[in-house]
């Protein structure tokens, strides 16, 4: 189906159920949305905006939801990234405004706080949200869950290797005598070792695609992975801006 059609359509979807109110595209792009939600706790009344980014093969896989800016809440990890049930359990015949609803649902039963409001000893005790179940949402089969932990364990391995890599190299440039090229170097090491992972990481999201055509992993497989994949890559390009 033609991407521009899918768009079009999640965005007609999204713009005709009122409970999805609220959000909308950014730019003249419809793949990327936002949305500003109001709450009311006692710490005053509160403004915060969230994104729902559509990647290349939506809705195959799931969307991508952050928090834009520095918000404390059980469902968001250190990088923004939200948790919803939805997004786990993704089925292809989801779409954009059950997402959007999903969000506001769970944010209207544990609004955020500001980062750095909640109490460490509060956070420290958080227990994290859980939606309702979706139904008929998909089962994961012993074979599924074994081979993405094969998946998750090989690509761990890759990644210890890669830092204790570049916990050698940052060894080696800490025995120079001179400070400054020392920084430099450090920087540059940083820059090259950053650059291989984000290559070998763009080089596993080629090939997802062709290992799902030719029936190599489930779409299970396929979403989990591309959404972990993808999140490593924005990360690292994040990372590789800061160095530049």
């Amino acid at each position: 189906m033609d991407r521009d059609f899918i768009l079009a359509r999640e965005a007609q979807l999204t713009y005709s159920n009122n409970a999805a109110s609220g959000f909308n595209p950014v730019g003249e792009s419809l793949v990327r949305w936002q949305g500003t939600l109001t709450y009311t706790t006692n710490r005053g009344r509160n403004m915060f905006t969230f994104e729902i980014f559509l990647p290349e093969y939506f809705p195959n896989v799931p969307p991508v939801v952050t928090a834009i800016g520095w918000m404390d809440h059980p469902n968001i990890d250190k990088d923004g990234f939200i948790q919803l049930r939805i997004l786990d359990n993704w089925r292809a015949e989801f779409h954009l405004y059950q997402v959007i609803i999903a969000l506001k649902n769970l944010m209207s039963r544990v609004p955020p706080t500001p980062r750095g409001e909640t109490a460490k000893s509060v956070r420290d005790t958080m227990v994290r949200i859980t939606e309702p179940a979706i139904e008929n949402r998909d089962s994961r089969s012993a074979a599924e869950t074994k081979a993405l932990r094969t998946e998750l364990t090989a690509k761990n391995a890759q990644l210890t290797a890669k830092d204790e890599e570049l916990a050698r190299l940052r060894a080696r440039s800490m025995m120079s005598s001179e400070e400054s090229s020392k920084t430099l170097r450090m920087k540059v090491t940083d820059q090259q070792v950053l650059e291989s992972e984000r290559i070998a990481i763009s080089d596993l999201l080629s090939s997802l695609e062709d290992r799902y055509t030719a029936g190599e992993i489930s779409i299970f497989e396929y979403s989990r992975l591309y959404k972990k994949y993808t999140k490593e890559l924005y990360l690292l390009r994040k990372q590789l801006e800061y160095l530049s």
